[in-house]
């Protein structure tokens, strides 16, 4: 290696070290350059920013599966449909010889604040049965399976996921954890009463027997209305129960073992949403936008990075990097709240889809919305030092620009955001703000 830029190296990171906190954040708390000795500061760096599709999310191992619809006078129509697996509580316990009282399907929420919407938005869906079978194939937001046209059990109603659910065990009334219960049609009451002692020898037989159900929202709320939940399927009071006997009962439950998923699909967004998005990240606009369940995300590129590359040889080291997000004023009251916690990827070099970056490893990466300063702020020094070191050591350009966009999990939530994505101000629309110095 050339002993010049062994030296580099090493000063670099003695720099670095030097800086460096006890709890191993390199940044500074303050918006000056005050511990940095020798470097400049800019914020004027053009930044462009428009609106781009979202590609398909993995929705088979989330914590939790969303349910519901949004009707969003900006966003479009959009919904969550959840497709899972039932497990054989026992093998071979035939119970047809007994009579037949009722079939339930009991659905949990997960929290009180896992939802998005308006809670008092009336919700219709549909739980129906696959007719084909689940499995690895199947696995993001944009795919699903094929089920039965008629339904075997409906649900019309608001989503309350503060009160106890009212459920039966052994012939005693009892309150669970909030959620819905679903009685479940009579024919398909009578095909789980009836089931086989073939049936029930296996669970892949059961399997073949009941290949799982799928709850399917159904109506359009009114504009400026609509709910989407989270639900556990794996949570203690989620289950399909047989009840029989007038006292006994055969609950079916989802495990670790099951597949489950949910499917999205939206549509009707509005106009400047989709303007954007058909020139595919093209364009630079002022207001942009995000949403979950692969509704949109915000493409920011930064195409005058490289110009502070002096001529004379010298290597830029990087001391702090930031961008700063901040919510279009008057687009984020009830019941659109604001995400509470965004993303920033790459844009991978060879799919063109969200990679992540060395900064999400660090604890200082950020990304979570600061409500005393109403922002999101991403720390991302690592990520624009391998940019520079790429591009002057390698003469790789690997600035593709960043994508904005909203987690799929924790929280499951289907938010949304319009980003205030005016440049130029000092504490205002979007900023990227960088110190650094020549080596």
């Amino acid at each position: 290696m050339n002993l010049r830029i062994v030296f580099i190296l090493l000063l670099s990171f003695v720099f670095v070290s030097s800086c460096r906190k006890q709890d191993d954040n390199v940044f500074l708390e303050n918006e000056t350059t005050t511990g940095f000795d020798g470097y400049s500061s800019t914020n004027s760096l053009k930044v462009e920013t428009s609106t781009v599709r979202e590609d398909s999310l993995k929705t088979d191992s989330l914590s939790h599966n969303l349910l519901g619809v949004i009707n969003d006078p900006v966003f479009g129509k959009y919904q969550a449909s959840t497709f899972f697996q039932l497990k054989l509580p026992q093998v071979g316990n035939v119970i047809s010889t007994n009579t037949l009282d009722s079939v339930v399907l009991f659905l949990q929420f997960t929290s009180t604040t896992a939802y998005y919407g308006d809670l008092n938005s009336e919700i219709s869906f549909n739980v129906h049965e696959l007719t084909e079978s689940m499995g690895s194939k199947v696995t993001h937001s944009n795919q699903s399976y094929t089920y039965d046209n008629t339904p075997i059990g409906t649900f019309t109603g608001r989503f309350n996921v503060k009160d106890s659910m009212n459920y039966t065990s052994l012939g005693t009334a009892y309150k669970g954890a909030p959620g819905i219960s679903i009685k479940m049609s009579t024919a398909f009451a009578q095909k789980m009463f009836n089931a086989s002692a073939s049936d029930l020898s296996s669970q892949s037989n059961f399997l073949t027997f009941l290949k799982g159900l799928v709850l399917v929202p159904t109506n359009t709320p009114p504009s400026g209305s609509g709910a989407i939940a989270a639900i556990n399927l794996k949570g203690a009071f989620s289950k399909l129960r047989i009840y029989y006997n007038g006292n006994m009962q055969s609950d079916f439950k989802v495990f670790d073992d099951c597949e489950r998923f949910s499917s999205y699909s939206f549509s009707n967004q509005g106009s400047e949403i989709n303007k954007q998005k058909a020139l595919g990240g093209s364009g630079n606009f002022d207001t942009t936008f995000v949403m979950a369940m692969t509704g949109a995300k915000t493409f920011i590129k930064l195409p005058e990075l490289f110009t502070i590359v002096p001529t004379n040889g010298k290597l830029i080291s990087v001391g702090k990097a930031e961008i700063i997000i901040r919510p279009l004023a008057g687009t984020y009251t009830a019941p659109y709240t604001l995400p509470k916690r965004m993303l920033l990827f790459v844009k991978d070099k060879e799919t063109g889809l969200n990679a992540g970056m060395i900064d999400m490893l660090e604890p200082f990466y950020g990304g979570s919305y600061d409500a005393s300063k109403n922002e999101y702020r991403f720390n991302i020094t690592r990520y624009i030092q391998s940019l520079y070191t790429d591009y002057q050591l390698k003469g790789t350009n690997n600035n593709l620009g960043l994508y904005l966009a909203i987690p799929s999990d924790s929280p499951v939530a289907p938010s949304r955001i319009m980003v205030d994505a005016k440049k130029g101000g000092s504490g205002s629309g979007i900023e990227f703000k960088l110190i650094y110095t020549e080596l």
